[in-house]
């Protein structure tokens, strides 16, 4: 979901609780914290040799260790939230939204949303976590060239052989014989 269409949401359900759901039936707790928006540029190369550039927001969700039964975050003081940092810098509105979150028994990951649902009264945002991928991989379009593409074979390299003793000399070096 892009960051545009996450805001028009939260603009449409004014004043709805809003929750997350970070894994199935597991819930942030009501008391969180929007603690950063983040613009993320990332730039890579993969293992084509391929680079890769592309951008994304994510917001920071985070639980006080002291719970704060009087806190709650709804879609409107969210809605400002993005406004107060709009007013320092604009937040991508066209790039993927993810929501960075962790806490004791869940680890820290940086989770895209996989749906929103509308009860009525609230807003639950239903996250998924992201699997890895093989970039090469992904943009080949036959079997044969998945199957060459990610880390295909290189070629052959010279066998070498190293006998024991060498091994054993390498290993009782004494300080002072030059071979540290």
């Amino acid at each position: 979901m892009k960051t545009s269409e996450f805001t028009q949401i939260l603009k449409e359900n004014p004043e709805k609780a809003l929750f997350f759901e970070y894994q199935s039936g597991q819930y942030v707790r009501t008391d969180y914290h929007i603690t950063e928006i983040k613009n993320v540029n990332y730039d890579t190369v993969d293992c084509g040799g391929i680079r890769n550039q592309w951008s994304e927001v994510h917001i920071q969700l985070w639980e006080n260790e002291i719970p704060e039964p009087d806190h709650a975050v709804d879609s409107s003081k969210a809605l400002k939230i993005f406004e107060v940092v709009n007013k320092v810098r604009e937040t991508y509105p066209n790039t993927e939204i993810k929501f960075e979150y962790g806490n004791s028994l869940f680890p820290t990951a940086v989770l895209p949303i996989h749906n929103i649902k509308d009860t009525g009264n609230a807003l639950i945002v239903q996250l998924t976590p992201d699997q890895t991928t093989c970039k090469a991989k992904d943009r080949a379009t036959t079997p044969e060239e998945k199957a060459a593409a990610c880390c295909g074979p290189v070629s052959e390299k010279p066998k070498v052989r190293v006998s024991l003793a060498s091994l054993q000399a390498a290993n009782s070096c004494e300080p002072g014989s030059g071979c540290c």
